[in-house]
């Protein structure tokens, strides 16, 4: 049987749930049978969607870096400033991380599970991700060679990967904030300053922002000719 490739609501709900406890226990260490009882649907009835675990963890990636990468697509689709499509890079990750947190932790930790053509096709996002990154920093530092672009693109994905570990919403920086202070590690100089409600009597948050905004962004350590 052909796996399906339309996303119905089942479907979506499928790899919204296997996600969650995919992130929680590790895809080694969750059955499908683990998989049916956060669902409520039979392994005969999942089987309709995918034929294995694997091919479960491939359509999961799928999703998740497809509509990763569609969104950058379309977010940088026509900026020339490549220190403006880094910022935005970086900004759309986050966004998507933010929105999509089970779906990239699994990405992050589980896609070398993935073997044959499920591999192949996951590998193939990761590449045209790294283009897209490799081809912004070869216009922000010309005189580079290419192991130095390279990297500088899995210094920023190891950077945006770890996010994971430690970003709290309630309790960091706000998302635009920390994409900026992101952006500054490699761009170096100050954080660009906004204006910010706080001046108008603004919320905790927005003092907050408006704090870090005014402080100096940290020195360009991965953009010096020795890098």
């Amino acid at each position: 049987m052909k796996r399906r490739k339309s996303y119905d609501k089942k479907l979506i709900m499928i790899l919204d749930r296997a996600s969650g406890i995919f992130a929680e226990n590790g895809y080694h260490n969750t059955s499908v049978r683990d998989v049916a009882a956060v669902t409520g649907i039979s392994p005969a009835g999942l089987y309709y969607y995918f034929q294995s675990k694997e091919e479960l963890l491939h359509l999961i990636l799928e999703s998740c870096l497809s509509s990763l990468l569609g969104q950058i697509r379309l977010e940088v689709n026509g900026i020339t400033d490549p220190s403006a499509r880094l910022r935005t890079i970086i900004r759309t990750h986050l966004d998507h991380h933010q929105k999509n947190k089970n779906g990239m932790r699994v990405l992050v930790h589980e896609w070398e599970s993935l073997s044959g053509s499920f591999g192949k096709e996951i590998r193939g996002f990761m590449r045209e991700y790294l283009h897209i990154a490799v081809g912004t920093f070869q216009e922000l530092f010309p005189e580079k060679d290419p192991k130095e672009l390279r990297a500088n693109a899995f210094g920023l994905f190891g950077m945006l990967s770890w996010v994971d570990q430690w970003y709290r919403p309630e309790r960091d920086l706000p998302i635009e904030l920390l994409a900026e202070q992101f952006s500054g590690i490699f761009l170096g100089g100050r954080v660009p300053v906004k204006e910010q409600a706080s001046s108008k009597g603004g919320s905790e948050e927005e003092d907050s922002a408006s704090r870090w905004s005014r402080k100096t962004g940290p020195p360009s350590l991965l953009s010096g000719p020795g890098f």
